[in-house]
């Protein structure tokens, strides 16, 4: 059974015939052949052993014939036998028909309903001129079957496939394969050898199906779209006349709301009159007391007034005074100060021409000193302090180059620093990451097993199978058994906490399975699970009154190890025997580890084993002499297991620890990233000394250059002075000294006298220059204050005057505005209390208050004004006449809308009649009937968009499991190229040969290459037809040994595989095929001409001989 591909079932005929002690032999193997005028025998009968079988005789007498009778026997056509067009025509010459009897062994594990055949299966092939026929019989002889079916049943139990070259390669298949040097033959061959041209053909037919399928869907659902227009034409027709309706029952209460709108009206106006009233009222106080007010600050400011304009002559007489004394004093000061400048002037004049002389002196004693001293200096002191200083600032220069160089180090270093320190955060930030991904999936795991252990049963189907147990307690009466299930819950498991994951891979899907006791009650299960929309649920049928089955013990694997069943605990003896007879429970065998199972799946190979499965996620097991290791997926404690808090506290340590490891990464983040501000902090400070140091090193680099210019420039000009000597003599020079000395005292006498009347002068200005300022500025402080004081009287008429305005101006408001408005106001009010009483009258002959009053669905009348009701009626009537108009029969000739020139209770009235015409205004079909037209298309197109969508799920699902087997089917193909080349060059190493194969599935092409030991060039050879006959004979029976080797079949046949073989090839290939056939297990069948006298006989070697033909 297949699981996810929808229901499936099984029925399981219960019988202890199984259990019975069974011989050990290879079932599907041939027993006996027996011929009856089929091809050239006329009554042929051979008997084969289970392993090798030799069929030896001359050319001609029938030894191809018997694998033609096999290949008819097993259902093969007669084109494919390449023997014969017809069936009829393998007829012997002169008879009507021909029998062909094959006895196949029906015993061992692999045995085909043995409670019906037994130990033998005779098929009987009936062929004649007219027709043919198939009949099955058992082991005594009493027909069983008659159908093609059942044949094809058996094969492909037994898994024969006769057109598969690899099971009986016939004569001509022999030879055109031995001689074929093409590629794509080859490569024909192989795919059709290993069936994977088989499995192709297959997976591209079902491929084309699912299109079909996918395009009659398609067609089905295009086919209801007309249907679900017209459902939505009617259901817009529905939605309109329920509009009407409503719209209708609107204009009810609109006309309502307008009677009594327009009395609310008023209502509201009457409020904001007696408001406005109340308000021009407040008025009169607020002028009075604005009047009083004024009144009082125009007294207080006259009062103001008066006091300054005292103030202000009395201060003008003072500042009269203040400025005939300023006037009195001022030219006194202007005499005084035109003195002193005088004096000031000569004696800045006197003191310039002193200090001339002076400087004179100075020169000539000077002149003097260096004609004494020019002969003494010595220039060479000089250049050398010049030289020093140079000396000085070229080392100051050198020294600020190698800072520039160690800073500009320095910053590559942190560059370098920053760069790694980047890095380092991000590798920081990738560990944060996978710590936080790990924590978040253990956290999953963990509310898995949560759920898991609060609720078992949503373990085997999630919350499917719980809506589906809750149906089928809510329907128990219906079945005649309660159905058990899921069988996961009715289990227990000994030592759950080392074997639960096994045992779950080794049961597998019938955890999750339900049991039921007949075919009624799985229909019925099968109709809740769609209610549940649990759609891929597995339903066995099994009889509940059988009770638990005993198994012998030498039914049990022979092994210490513990076997499934023997873990497994169950009330509920139906689950243990659906196990046993579906699952082979007692022959699944449990071991700890990979090297324990192989030791004991492909060494000890012990009696009655099935698999193996390991406690480390392994599966093993042995078909045919193929040994075969598995993967098993899935991780954690399995569904089985008695608790899970162990796991679920391994499963929070381990989050806590990811968290843990994350929170220490973000905290090795901060730290880094602080590390990294820092470097980038020194690396500004770096690059900022930098900048300095090196315009230090251009700044010294100039002085240097000026220094070296001044030094040279000092040189030549010494050169020059000691080359012109003066011609005047030093005698000269002390005369021309004396008497200038004698001149500069006279002149400074004058100067002393001058100053002194300076002095004089200046003091008395000054004294003068004080009181005058004095007096001015006492002048200008009663100026200041005049001016203050003319300006606050100012300030205080000009407020005088604004606060007789303003008295004037809240009398003229008392007289001509407040007390003329409260009149009218009052007059407004009566007025709208009169038309209030009127509009109340006459509304309530449309309706009583009330009504508006009570009823929340008139929602009041307070939010909208008539104007807007009356508007919004006209428009709603609008749209109930259109609608009708699209919908309904109009009875209304026209339809009366509201004029300007009519009168409100006109238009109120006329609205009331428009409402009785619409009321009477019906379709011709009830909407009550338009309803239930529209339910039952709907739940008929709703019925069939239902099966559309399950078929697509359907389909959907066959795709995703056609697209799982195609890559499966090439992850095979590329493995079974691998293993044909190994398997090729373990069989010609027996020879000495290697070799590889080559195989291109897009091409399509096989190639082989062989390595003969001889050849000294040590070349492969590409192409088979470069071999010595016996060669490419022998390396194409390892090509065939290495297929059969990669295939299964309970027999094999073989004819003329040693053509063209010389004396050594064919020894060594007989003994290759011998000790192949031997080791593989199966039954082998050989024809061949040649001599085969090297194979010895022996219990598991038969040689048969044919009659020689008669001429």
């Amino acid at each position: 059974m297949e699981e996810g591909m929808g229901e499936s079932t099984t029925r399981v005929c219960p019988s202890n015939l199984r259990y019975e002690q069974q011989p050990q032999h290879t079932a599907g193997t041939i027993k006996k052949i027996r011929l009856e005028n089929f091809m050239c025998h006329e009554n042929f009968e051979m008997e084969f052993v289970n392993a090798v079988n030799f069929v030896l005789g001359q050319n001609g007498s029938g030894k191809s014939a018997i694998l033609t009778a096999l290949c008819v026997a097993f259902g093969s056509r007669a084109k494919k036998t390449d023997r014969a067009n017809h069936l009829k025509d393998l007829i012997k010459k002169g008879c009507s028909n021909a029998v062909i009897h094959v006895e196949i062994q029906n015993e061992g594990e692999d045995a085909f309903k043995p409670e019906i055949y037994g130990d033998v299966i005779i098929v009987e092939r009936r062929i004649s001129v007219s027709a043919n026929s198939i009949i099955l019989k058992d082991h005594q002889g009493k027909r069983v079957g008659h159908r093609i079916a059942d044949l094809r049943e058996m094969v492909e139990h037994f898994n024969i496939d006769v057109d598969n070259p690899c099971v009986i390669m016939s004569q001509d298949k022999s030879r055109e394969f031995l001689h074929s040097g093409n590629d794509k033959d080859k490569f024909k061959f192989f795919y059709k050898a290993t069936l994977l041209q088989q499995v192709n053909d297959l997976l591209e037919n079902i491929s084309k199906e699912i299109g079909v399928a996918h395009g009659i869907v398609k067609d089905l659902e295009g086919s209801i779209k007309p249907v679900e227009k017209e459902l939505k034409e009617l259901q817009d027709k529905i939605k309109a006349m329920e509009h009407i309706e409503q719209m209708s029952v609107d204009i009810q209460k609109l006309k309502k709301k307008l009677a009594w709108s327009w009395v609310y009206d008023v209502d509201k106006n009457l409020q904001a009159q007696s408001a406005k009233i109340d308000k021009l009222k407040n008025r009169i106080p607020a002028c009075q007391a604005k009047i009083d007010q004024q009144l009082n600050d125009i007294e207080r400011l006259k009062e103001g007034i008066s006091e300054k304009k005292d103030v202000i002559a009395i201060m003008m007489e003072e500042y009269t005074q203040l400025n005939q004394i300023i006037a009195d004093q001022n030219q006194p000061l202007s005499l005084a100060r035109k003195e002193a400048l005088e004096l000031e002037h000569d004696c800045n004049s006197k003191t310039s021409k002193v200090q001339k002389m002076l400087q004179r002196l100075k020169k000539l004693e000077q002149e003097v000193q260096d004609l004494h001293e020019q002969h003494v200096k010595n220039t060479q002191a000089e250049k050398s302090d010049l030289e020093e200083k140079l000396k000085g600032l070229q080392h100051e220069v050198h020294a600020a180059e190698l800072d520039w160089g160690r800073l500009k180090e320095e910053e590559t270093k942190l560059m370098n620093n920053i760069n790694l320190q980047n890095e380092e955060i991000k590798t920081i930030v990738y560990k944060i990451q996978d710590h936080e991904n790990n924590c978040n999936e253990i956290s999953k795991q963990i509310r898995d097993y949560e759920q898991k252990q609060g609720n078992k049963i949503a373990g085997f189907g999630g919350q499917r199978v719980i809506h589906l147990i809750y149906l089928v307690e809510k329907n128990h009466q219906r079945f005649k058994m309660p159905p058990i299930g899921p069988i996961g819950v009715h289990l227990n498991l000994l030592d759950a906490k080392k074997w639960a994951a096994t045992v779950e891979h080794a049961i597998g899907g019938l955890l999750n399975s339900f049991i039921v006791t007949d075919h009624k009650d799985f229909l019925l299960l099968k109709q809740l699970a769609k209610e549940a929309n649990y759609r891929n649920l597995q339903i066995i049928i099994y009889d509940f009154s059988i009770p638990r089955l005993k198994i012998p013990q030498h039914m049990l694997p022979e092994t210490n190890h513990p076997s499934t069943l023997s873990l497994l605990q169950s009330e509920n003896d139906t689950v243990i025997n659906v196990l046993v007879d579906l699952g082979n429970v007692e022959r699944q065998v449990l071991v700890k580890d990979y090297d324990t199972g192989k030791v004991v799946a492909f060494n000890q190979k012990p009696r009655n084993l099935k698999e193996i499965y390991t406690a480390d996620g392994k599966k093993m097991f042995c078909r045919g002499g193929v040994e075969t290791t598995l993967p098993l997926k899935g991780k954690g404690p399995g569904r089985l297991c008695s608790s899970f808090e162990d796991h679920i506290k391994d499963l929070r340590s381990k989050a806590s620890d990811e968290q843990n490891a994350a929170n220490e990464g973000k905290s090795r983040k901060r730290q880094a990233e602080i590390k990294l501000r820092e470097l980038e902090s020194n690396l500004t400070s770096v690059k900022a000394r930098h900048c300095i140091y090196f315009r230090h090193c251009e700044n010294v680099g100039r002085s240097l250059s000026s220094k070296k210019l001044a030094l040279e420039e000092a040189m030549h000009q010494h050169a020059a002075e000691n080359s012109s000597i003066p011609s005047s003599s030093v005698e000269e020079l002390d005369v021309e000294i004396t008497e200038f000395k004698k001149k500069l005292e006279e002149e400074q006498i004058l100067l002393e006298a001058l100053r002194q009347r300076k002095d004089e002068a200046s003091g008395k200005a000054k004294d003068l220059k004080v009181k005058f300022d004095k007096l001015r500025g006492s002048a200008e402080d009663k100026f200041t204050a005049i001016e203050k004081a003319g300006s606050q009287c100012r300030k205080i008429e000009s407020e005088l005057e604004s606060a007789e305005q303003g008295k004037a101006h809240y009398e003229n408001l008392m007289e001509n505005k407040v007390l003329p408005a409260i009149k009218k106001a009052e007059e407004e009010y009566q007025e709208l209390t009169k038309m209030r009483e009127e509009y109340a009258k006459k509304a309530s002959i449309i309706c009583p208050e009330y009504e508006i009053n009570d009823c929340d669905s008139l929602e009041g009348c307070d939010m909208k004004t008539p104007d807007q009701i009356s508007a919004e009626l006209k428009e709603l009537n609008q749209k109930v006449e259109h609608e009708c108009r699209r919908h309904v029969v109009i009875i209304l000739p026209h339809v009366i809308v509201l004029q300007p020139s009519r009168s409100f209770w006109q238009d109120l009235f006329i609205f009331s009649f428009l409402i009785f015409s619409c009321s009477l205004c019906r379709h011709s079909e009830p909407i009550a009937d338009l309803r239930m037209l529209y339910e039952k298309k709907q739940r008929k197109i709703m019925k069939r968009q239902k099966v559309y969508k399950a078929l697509r799920q359907k389909l959907d699902a066959c795709q995703r499991a056609l697209e799982i087997r195609g890559k499966k089917f090439k992850s095979n193909a590329t493995r079974l190229k691998q293993q044909l080349s190994w398997k090729f060059n373990d069989h010609l190493r027996k020879k000495g040969i290697s070799g590889l194969i080559k195989v291109n599935y897009e091409e399509k092409t096989l190639s082989i290459e062989v390595q003969m030991p001889q050849d000294a060039s040590n070349r492969a050879v590409r192409d088979t037809r470069g071999l010595s006959g016996g060669e490419r004979s022998f390396s194409t029976l390892c090509f065939a040994l290495a297929l059969h080797e990669m295939s299964e079949s309970p027999f094999r046949a073989m004819d003329e595989f040693d053509v063209f073989m010389d004396a050594v090839s064919r020894k060594i290939s007989l003994e290759t095929l011998v000790d192949f056939c031997v080791a593989q297990g199966s039954q082998w069948l050989f024809i061949t001409p040649h001599d085969t006298s090297t194979v010895k006989p022996g219990p598991k070697v038969k040689k048969m001989q044919m009659l020689a033909p008669r001429s």
